[in-house]
């Protein structure tokens, strides 16, 4: 409905939409939060879609996994809003992973900011990390955690 008043509005008014009018400026708000909404759902389904239970406990149960995993998890545990403290050593950040981690990714509302500090946390985790790294060592099942976190701090504005 957002997207759709938008160009009732572009067809009718053309280049001369009033672009300072209250109807365009709520209009325009709404269509970022559905569009933040829309690819959130997007991205969390290609999780669910990629990322079995299986391949979560494989990494909850290794004792000392590759850097890159271990990043990529330690910025999803921030997103979730897990403190510091039990994130930054390993040991501890693997107890937070559970079977229930795809139920607390979807449960977080793109649409109201999340914690400053903590999505500051997450992109300091995987600030070095790239898409081709990430494919060749790790594969798609990683890549596509990681593809997540990416997606959670571009709709938060980070």
């Amino acid at each position: 409905a957002t997207l759709g008043a938008v160009a009732e509005m572009l067809t009718a008014e053309g280049p001369l939409l009033d672009h300072t009018s209250q109807v365009y400026l709520t209009s325009l708000e709404r269509l970022e939060t559905h569009f933040n909404a829309a690819r959130f759902d997007r991205v969390m389904l290609e999780v669910i879609e990629t990322v079995d239970l299986r391949y979560i406990d494989g990494v909850k149960t290794n004792q000392s996994p590759l850097p890159m995993i271990m990043s990529i998890v330690q910025a999803i545990m921030y997103i979730l809003g897990h403190q510091e403290l039990d994130v930054t050593k390993w040991p501890k950040c693997r107890k937070l992973i559970t079977h229930h981690i795809f139920k607390e990714m979807r449960m977080i509302d793109v649409r109201s900011q999340l914690k400053i500090h903590k999505l500051t946390l997450a992109k300091e985790c995987i600030k070095e990390l790239n898409a081709g790294d990430i494919a060749m060592e790790l594969g798609p099942k990683a890549l596509m955690l990681w593809k997540w976190v990416r997606m959670m701090l571009a709709v938060q504005n980070l």
